[in-house]
This record gives C-alpha cells, structure tokens and sequence, in this order.
C-alpha cells in the first residue's frame, strides 16, 4: 500500500474575509440518513450509526435485522459520511473491513453507486438503513429520512 501524505487544513483570515471549510454538523447536514418506512425509529445518533455501520449492532429495537447501505468510494456523499459520522478516510475503512473478513467472517456493507440504488434497496427491506444527498427527494419511495441526534 502506499504512502500517504497528510497535509493539514490551514484556516487563515485575509482583508476581513474567514475561509474555512465546515465543520462535521454543517456537513452532515449535506447527507441525509434513510431508513425504509416500515422502521418505526425517527432519530438516530451517531454512535447508533457507526455500530450499524460496523456490526456491532445487527438489529433494530424491535428485533428487524439491520441492512446497512453504503456507497461505492467515488461518491462524494461517502466521503462525508465518513468524515463526519465514521472519523476514519476510505483506505482506513477498507483496511478495517479486510480485518473482519479474515478475522470473523464478516463483510463491508453493501456498497451503492447512486442515491436512487439506496432509495430503491431501501425501500424493498425494512431493516435497511443508507445515506443519500441532501437534496435527494424522498416522496414516492417507501423511506423516510431519520432525525440526527446529537446525543
């Protein structure tokens, strides 16, 4: 595997004018998380989501086994999935996944290529659980999209 060099963001204000990039609650806000409209959950934390997303926690409250979705790396909400809800970049997760598979068996999520793949493999499984784009509409398709709670 190669190198890779890190550089840190450098914020800096010039004649008055801040630029910065936004933080992880601005950005999660860019990414939408769904769930099939069977799921009688609403809300959902960030630890929930992680313990989903790596297997910690297979099954709903009411027993439905959990369906995690992801997206394929090019995507560009997958990059603030994990930015903002998992902390770790694309190569640390593949890196995790590769662990499991030798160690327990277990495999990554399912990967998705786009918001409508999510939405439709959603809709079909009640334990499902993905992410799409913000902006993403959601009407017509049996999900609904889950509050992010900042517990």
């Amino acid at each position: 595997m190669g190198l890779f060099l890190r550089i840190p963001l450098i914020l800096f204000a010039a004649a008055g004018l801040n630029l910065a990039l936004p933080g992880p609650r601005a950005r999660a806000q860019e990414i939408v998380f769904i769930v099939n409209a069977d799921n009688p959950q609403t809300s959902i934390s960030r630890k929930e989501l992680r313990d989903f997303y790596y297997k910690k926690k297979r099954q709903w409250p009411d027993g439905t086994a959990v369906r995690f979705i992801d997206r394929t790396p090019a995507v560009p909400v997958r990059k603030i999935f994990l930015d903002s809800v998992i902390n770790q970049t694309s190569e640390e997760v593949e890196l995790y996944w590769i662990g499991q598979k030798l160690y327990s068996g277990d495999s990554s999520p399912l990967q998705e290529r786009n918001d409508k793949m999510t939405l439709e493999f959603v809709s079909n499984f009640k334990g499902a659980i993905g992410y799409v784009r913000g902006d993403m509409p959601l009407a017509g398709t049996h999900t609904k999209a889950l509050t992010l709670d900042e517990r």
